[in-house]
Protein backbone atom coordinates (compact mmCIF):
# COMPACT_ATOMS: atom_id res chain seq x y z
CA UNK A 1 0.00 0.00 0.00
CA UNK A 2 1.23 3.64 -0.98
CA UNK A 3 2.36 6.27 1.61
CA UNK A 4 4.03 9.03 1.71
CA UNK A 5 4.87 11.56 4.11
CA UNK A 6 4.21 15.11 2.46
CA UNK A 7 5.94 18.51 4.49
CA UNK A 8 5.88 21.97 3.64
CA UNK A 9 9.45 23.54 3.65
CA UNK A 10 7.67 26.74 4.48
CA UNK A 11 5.76 26.65 8.09
CA UNK A 12 7.07 22.97 8.77
CA UNK A 13 3.35 21.56 8.43
CA UNK A 14 4.19 17.74 7.94
CA UNK A 15 1.43 14.68 7.06
CA UNK A 16 1.35 11.19 6.77
CA UNK A 17 -0.81 10.35 3.91
CA UNK A 18 -2.51 6.76 2.09
CA UNK A 19 -2.96 6.03 -1.11
CA UNK A 20 -6.66 7.20 -0.98
CA UNK A 21 -5.38 10.78 0.52
CA UNK A 22 -2.71 11.23 -2.89
CA UNK A 23 -5.36 10.16 -4.92
CA UNK A 24 -7.82 13.24 -2.92
CA UNK A 25 -5.03 15.59 -3.25
CA UNK A 26 -4.06 14.89 -7.17
CA UNK A 27 -7.72 14.71 -7.54
CA UNK A 28 -7.99 18.71 -6.80
CA UNK A 29 -5.16 19.18 -9.27
CA UNK A 30 -7.47 17.98 -12.05
CA UNK A 31 -5.67 14.48 -12.14
CA UNK A 32 -6.89 10.79 -12.07
CA UNK A 33 -10.19 12.64 -13.11
CA UNK A 34 -11.44 9.27 -15.01
CA UNK A 35 -9.58 6.68 -12.67
CA UNK A 36 -11.67 5.68 -10.09
CA UNK A 37 -9.20 3.12 -8.65
CA UNK A 38 -5.66 3.77 -10.56
CA UNK A 39 -2.89 1.89 -9.93
CA UNK A 40 -0.04 2.29 -7.03
CA UNK A 41 2.66 3.04 -9.37
CA UNK A 42 0.74 5.84 -11.58
CA UNK A 43 -0.50 7.09 -8.46
CA UNK A 44 3.17 7.47 -7.16
CA UNK A 45 4.68 8.97 -10.34
CA UNK A 46 2.01 11.86 -10.47
CA UNK A 47 2.61 12.20 -6.57
CA UNK A 48 6.67 12.78 -7.43
CA UNK A 49 6.04 15.40 -10.36
CA UNK A 50 3.08 17.63 -9.25
CA UNK A 51 4.95 17.72 -5.75
CA UNK A 52 5.72 21.35 -6.48
CA UNK A 53 1.58 22.18 -7.04
CA UNK A 54 0.28 20.58 -3.79
CA UNK A 55 -0.75 22.95 -1.62
CA UNK A 56 -0.30 23.22 2.53
CA UNK A 57 -2.91 22.57 4.42
CA UNK A 58 -1.92 25.38 7.11
CA UNK A 59 -0.19 28.21 5.16
CA UNK A 60 -1.30 27.20 1.33
CA UNK A 61 2.24 27.63 0.25
CA UNK A 62 2.50 25.26 -3.15
CA UNK A 63 4.84 23.16 -3.19
CA UNK A 64 5.13 20.45 -0.71
CA UNK A 65 7.98 18.25 0.07
CA UNK A 66 8.39 14.25 0.13
CA UNK A 67 9.80 13.10 3.37
CA UNK A 68 12.23 10.31 2.63
CA UNK A 69 10.88 7.31 4.32
CA UNK A 70 14.65 6.42 6.65
CA UNK A 71 14.03 9.97 7.79
CA UNK A 72 10.27 9.43 9.19
CA UNK A 73 10.03 8.41 12.47
CA UNK A 74 10.14 4.67 12.01
CA UNK A 75 9.93 3.73 16.22
CA UNK A 76 6.83 5.67 16.48
CA UNK A 77 4.31 2.51 18.22
CA UNK A 78 1.28 5.12 16.74
CA UNK A 79 -0.63 3.75 13.77
CA UNK A 80 -1.62 5.90 10.77
CA UNK A 81 -5.21 6.03 11.18
CA UNK A 82 -7.11 3.82 8.15
CA UNK A 83 -9.96 6.59 6.67
CA UNK A 84 -13.04 5.27 4.76
CA UNK A 85 -12.66 5.83 0.86
CA UNK A 86 -15.92 7.24 0.86
CA UNK A 87 -16.42 9.62 4.22
CA UNK A 88 -12.76 10.17 4.89
CA UNK A 89 -13.56 9.42 8.29
CA UNK A 90 -11.37 7.48 10.08
CA UNK A 91 -12.34 3.71 10.53
CA UNK A 92 -13.11 2.40 13.91
CA UNK A 93 -10.23 0.47 15.29
CA UNK A 94 -12.20 -2.34 16.35
CA UNK A 95 -13.91 -2.64 13.01
CA UNK A 96 -10.06 -3.11 11.62
CA UNK A 97 -9.39 -5.98 14.82
CA UNK A 98 -12.36 -7.81 12.81
CA UNK A 99 -12.15 -6.74 9.40
CA UNK A 100 -7.98 -5.93 8.79
CA UNK A 101 -8.69 -4.69 5.44
CA UNK A 102 -11.68 -2.59 5.44
CA UNK A 103 -11.56 0.40 3.66
CA UNK A 104 -14.75 2.01 4.82
CA UNK A 105 -16.41 2.73 7.96
CA UNK A 106 -19.54 1.13 9.32
CA UNK A 107 -21.88 3.41 7.79
CA UNK A 108 -20.47 4.04 4.18
CA UNK A 109 -20.12 0.12 4.27
CA UNK A 110 -23.72 -0.73 5.03
CA UNK A 111 -25.13 1.89 2.97
CA UNK A 112 -23.45 -0.10 0.11
CA UNK A 113 -24.53 -3.28 1.07
CA UNK A 114 -28.27 -1.90 1.17
CA UNK A 115 -27.95 -0.30 -2.25
CA UNK A 116 -28.11 3.09 -1.59
CA UNK A 117 -25.93 5.13 -3.78
CA UNK A 118 -22.62 6.05 -2.21
CA UNK A 119 -21.37 10.12 -2.59
CA UNK A 120 -18.70 10.24 -5.96
CA UNK A 121 -17.28 13.57 -6.82
CA UNK A 122 -18.14 14.85 -9.51
CA UNK A 123 -15.32 16.96 -11.87
CA UNK A 124 -15.52 19.43 -14.43
CA UNK A 125 -15.34 18.48 -17.76
CA UNK A 126 -12.89 21.39 -18.89
CA UNK A 127 -10.54 21.79 -16.29
CA UNK A 128 -10.81 18.56 -13.67
CA UNK A 129 -11.67 20.85 -10.55
CA UNK A 130 -14.36 19.37 -8.30
CA UNK A 131 -17.98 20.73 -9.61
CA UNK A 132 -19.95 22.05 -6.45
CA UNK A 133 -24.14 21.53 -6.86
CA UNK A 134 -25.51 24.90 -5.82
CA UNK A 135 -29.48 26.33 -5.36
CA UNK A 136 -30.62 28.58 -7.96
CA UNK A 137 -33.66 30.73 -6.41
CA UNK A 138 -36.46 31.29 -8.74
CA UNK A 139 -40.16 31.74 -8.03
CA UNK A 140 -41.68 28.72 -6.40
CA UNK A 141 -39.88 25.34 -7.86
CA UNK A 142 -36.27 24.88 -6.63
CA UNK A 143 -33.54 24.59 -9.17
CA UNK A 144 -29.45 23.13 -8.62
CA UNK A 145 -26.82 24.43 -11.07
CA UNK A 146 -23.45 22.76 -11.23
CA UNK A 147 -20.56 25.30 -10.61
CA UNK A 148 -16.81 24.69 -11.59
CA UNK A 149 -14.66 25.02 -8.13
CA UNK A 150 -11.67 25.91 -10.43
CA UNK A 151 -9.24 29.20 -10.09
CA UNK A 152 -11.06 30.76 -12.48
CA UNK A 153 -13.72 28.83 -12.56
CA UNK A 154 -15.61 27.24 -16.10
CA UNK A 155 -18.44 28.14 -17.30
CA UNK A 156 -21.15 25.25 -17.42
Amino acid sequence: MLSATLKCDKCGWQTCCGQQEIERRLRTLGLLRRAPHPPEDLVSELLAVNLSRLKCDACGFAGLLQVPPEQTDAGDDWQQAALCQICNEPIPPERLEVFPNAVRCVGCQDAEDRGVQSFEPEFCPKCGALVELRVSRGSGITHYKQFCTGNPPCRL
